[in-house]
C-alpha cells in the first residue's frame, strides 16, 4: 500500500468519525430545541407580563447554552480519548474554543486530528447560527403577541 492510500483511508476515517459526532451533536441540539418549542407550546396558567417574557428567554438562553457545552464535550471526551490531549480539561478548553469559533491558538490540535477540529468548528458554527435563529423565532412570536394585542 503507498503512503497516498494510506494517507486516503486516514481522511476517510477521519471524515467519517467527524460526521458520527455531528450527527450526534445535531441529534442533541435537535432534541433540546424541539423540547424547548414543546414547552413554549404549551397553555399558560399565569398571564403573561414583560417579567415572564424574560425569564422565559433566559430560560431559553440558558438551556440552548448547555446544549452547545454537552455538545462540545461530547467532541472533547473524543479528543481524549484517542489521546489528543494530555488531560479532559485541555481537550475539553480546545473543543470550546474550536466550537465555539474563537480559535485563540494557544492550544493546538495534533496533525492527525486538525480535519476533525476543522469539522468541529463548521458544525459549531452550524449549531449556534440554529440556536440564534430559534431564539430569533420565539422573540418575534413573542413581539407579536405584544403588538397584537396578547392575541395568539
Amino acid at each position: 500500500m503507498t503512503s497516498f492510500e494510506t494517507e486516503g483511508q486516514f481522511v476517510l476515517q477521519q471524515l467519517l468519525i467527524g460526521f458520527a459526532l455531528l450527527a450526534v451533536t445535531v441529534l442533541i441540539h435537535a432534541g433540546t430545541l424541539s423540547w424547548l418549542l414543546w414547552r413554549s407550546r404549551r397553555p399558560r396558567t399565569t398571564p403573561e407580563t414583560l417579567l415572564h417574557d424574560w425569564l422565559a428567554f433566559t430560560f431559553i438562553a440558558v438551556t440552548c447554552v448547555f446544549a452547545h457545552l454537552i455538545e462540545i464535550m461530547l467532541w472533547a471526551a473524543y479528543y481524549a480519548w484517542e489521546g489528543s490531549f494530555h488531560s479532559m480539561h485541555l481537550a475539553a478548553y480546545f473543543s470550546a474554543v474550536t466550537y465555539a469559533t474563537i480559535g485563540y491558538g494557544d492550544v493546538v490540535p495534533p496533525l492527525h486530528m486538525r480535519l476533525l477540529a476543522s469539522m468541529e468548528g463548521l458544525t459549531g458554527i452550524l449549531m449556534c447560527a440554529w440556536s440564534g435563529g430559534f431564539f430569533f423565532a420565539i422573540v418575534t412570536q413573542v413581539w407579536g403577541r405584544r403588538t397584537a394585542g396578547g392575541k395568539r
